[in-house]
């Protein structure tokens, strides 16, 4: 194996949701949108500087499933893509990357590029063969502990990480949740809502308690609105309870944290002001919101 797509060229590939997003806030032109393509190369030898292309060596022995065979090349598979991110992200930047890879559609996994256990089970693999360490190693097995499957858009994702993360991190540590939990409606609520399932945005299981984010997109009229007090009622009633979270709400600092400590009374929990740097690593993620409100 000479040469195999990788970096930014293997994610265009992979289509990974909200890319440059992802991407593009603080990881500066090492990783800008570029229309020159990226490979990887396995041998020094291969490794030959072009202005039509960008080259990086890659001489760690590598998983036979790392490397991707298509119809015209080869390509870095998504864990593969993932680890090699991890030497060049920023820390907040990483876990996102992961959320996002890991995202699909509420109700379809089939459709998600990769897992958070996909993901672990290569690194641990480049661990176990007791080779040199790719030099994200150490930063993708750190980002993983903060990962889970499911996101549904980028803003899940980030609403996630400003919740769930711990302080030291920049979230407010309330940990427990996950994406777009599949509640089964009753023959009651299935006749009023016309559907006989739903799927709620972050969900705390113990708590029974769901997290919705209130796109403009998709929660902006009077139909859609009364549609969503219509859902809310109708889980209140099986016992869950529905906290909305407006875009407004989640760009405004202090209103979201009015909203995570209302979250935390509700969950039985407390919010310790305990890390000196939670103001610095809160705005990191913040870093990361879309300039312009981004919907489902």
């Amino acid at each position: 194996m000479k040469k195999f797509v990788s970096h930014n060229s293997a994610a265009e590939y992979w289509q990974i949701p909200y890319m440059t997003s992802v991407l593009h806030p603080t990881s500066g032109d090492k990783l800008a949108p570029t229309e020159n393509e990226h490979y990887g190369v396995t041998c020094r030898k291969d490794r030959r500087p072009s202005a039509d292309y960008h080259c990086h060596l890659n001489s760690v022995a590598l998983p036979p499933d790392a490397i991707v065979n298509t119809q015209d090349r080869q390509v870095a598979s998504p864990p593969l893509v993932f680890l090699e991110y991890a030497s060049i992200l920023p820390f907040h930047s990483l876990v996102l990357l992961g959320l996002q890879m890991c995202s699909h559609p509420p109700g379809k996994p089939e459709l998600a590029l990769t897992t958070k256990q996909q993901l672990s089970a290569f690194v641990e693999e480049m661990n176990r063969r007791k080779v040199r360490r790719l030099r994200g190693q150490p930063r993708a097995l750190k980002a993983l502990k903060y990962i889970e499957n499911g996101s549904d858009s980028i803003m899940e994702s980030l609403t996630f990480m400003l919740l769930t993360l711990p302080q030291v991190h920049g979230g407010y540590g309330l940990k427990g949740a996950c994406f777009n939990h599949e509640i089964p409606l009753t023959p009651t609520a299935q006749r009023r809502l016309g559907q006989r399932r739903c799927f709620v945005d972050l969900y705390y299981p113990a708590a029974r308690l769901a997290v919705e984010y209130d796109s403009f997109k998709h929660h902006s009229t009077p139909a859609e609105q009364g549609k969503d007090m219509l859902r809310a009622s109708a889980l209140e009633r099986q016992g869950i309870s529905v906290m909305p979270l407006s875009p407004l709400q989640l760009y405004d600092k202090l209103s979201f944290e009015e909203f995570a400590y209302n979250l935390a009374a509700r969950l039985g929990k407390r919010i310790r002001n305990e890390a000196k740097n939670f103001d610095t690593a809160h705005g990191k993620i913040r870093a990361l919101l879309p300039t312009a409100i981004v919907p489902h």
